[in-house]
């Protein structure tokens, strides 16, 4: 142990660091309490300050006393099973639980791929029939041992080609097979025949035949696509001013044409088609056509033959 004035000073020393180290737990112990007073002043509780006072903590008591207590869950009556409110009850639960599954999201359909050369079924239906049951027609089928032909009432140059060849024209897109389809696409066919050298029969009545040939084209049947191809060029050879007058109608007739143009032909190599005359291959047809157009339609008509068949080709250009 230190003797003399050298241990007094180092024992004054130890006293003043004492305290130094007992002022920091005092601090540290107030600023606690602080602390818990205020958490006890929110929650209601007693402090623990030093400050607190007996008004204080009756005041804290009072607070405490006043609060509410907390409501109790009423259990609900049962009902009499059987009875009419039961019933009622159940009905109600077994709507909303109908409501709820109807407002469920439904799952969503895979969409089909669309086909572009299926046939279109939603093409208005053609008229000819009707009017052929009622007579209204100047022609009947006769059953000849060719086959069938048909019979007409009077010479064709006296009939009017402005009434006639349009419903000829709407029937062509009737069943094949039927009677219907056979006196459209002949009456067509002879009615355009007898026209050859008169333009004044066909000239006026092309712009009331585009209408039926859109639709007829619109069906997208291989058999009744050909049948147009055919009229289409039958009309060219009747007059050399029809190619010009087709020309403003490309837009209603090129679309669906270039469609099967587009599709290509069957590539057979060295063997031989013997489905000929009742081949569904539209490529050739439909080239031959696109040709004659182009022949008959003056200097503008392959520009406007271009801009509806993209791939096509003149078979003039030098």
């Amino acid at each position: 142990m230190p003797t003399g004035k050298d241990g007094l000073f180092e024992l004054k020393l130890r006293k003043k660091l004492l305290s130094q180290q007992l002022s920091v737990v005092d601090d540290k112990f107030d600023r606690l309490n602080r602390i818990m007073d205020k958490k006890l002043t929110i929650k209601g509780g007693r402090s623990f300050s030093k400050e607190s006072t007996p008004l204080e903590t009756a005041k804290r008591s009072f607070r405490n006393t006043s609060e509410p207590e907390p409501k109790k869950l009423m259990v609900p009556q049962t009902t009499i099973p059987g009875s009419k409110i039961d019933l009622v009850r159940k009905r109600n639960v077994i709507r909303r639980h109908n409501e709820m599954e109807r407002r469920k999201p439904k799952p969503k359909a895979k969409m089909e791929k669309a086909d572009p050369f299926a046939i279109n079924t939603n093409v208005p239906t053609s008229l000819l029939p009707r009017r052929y049951t009622r007579g209204e027609l100047p022609c009947t089928v006769e059953h000849r041992s060719s086959g069938l032909a048909l019979s007409w009432m009077c010479p064709l140059h006296n009939l009017d080609y402005e009434h006639y060849l349009p419903i000829f024209m709407d029937g062509v897109r009737c069943a094949e097979g039927s009677v219907h389809s056979f006196i459209a696409r002949q009456g067509v066919y002879e009615l355009i025949q007898d026209a050859a050298g008169h333009s004044d029969r066909v000239l006026d009545v092309i712009d009331l035949c585009v209408l039926p040939l859109r639709y007829s084209l619109s069906t997208k049947r291989s058999d009744v696509v050909l049948a147009v191809v055919n009229i289409i060029k039958q009309l060219c050879t009747v007059h050399p001013a029809v190619g010009p007058r087709l020309i403003p109608h490309y837009r209603q007739i090129l679309g669906i044409l270039n469609l099967f143009y587009c599709k290509g032909g069957k590539n057979l190599g060295d063997a031989m088609d013997y489905k000929q005359f009742n081949s569904d291959d539209l490529v050739v047809p439909i080239a031959e056509v696109l040709e004659m157009m182009e022949r008959t339609g003056g200097p503008n008509a392959f520009v406007n033959i271009k801009f509806m068949v993209p791939t096509y080709t003149s078979a003039f250009a030098n």
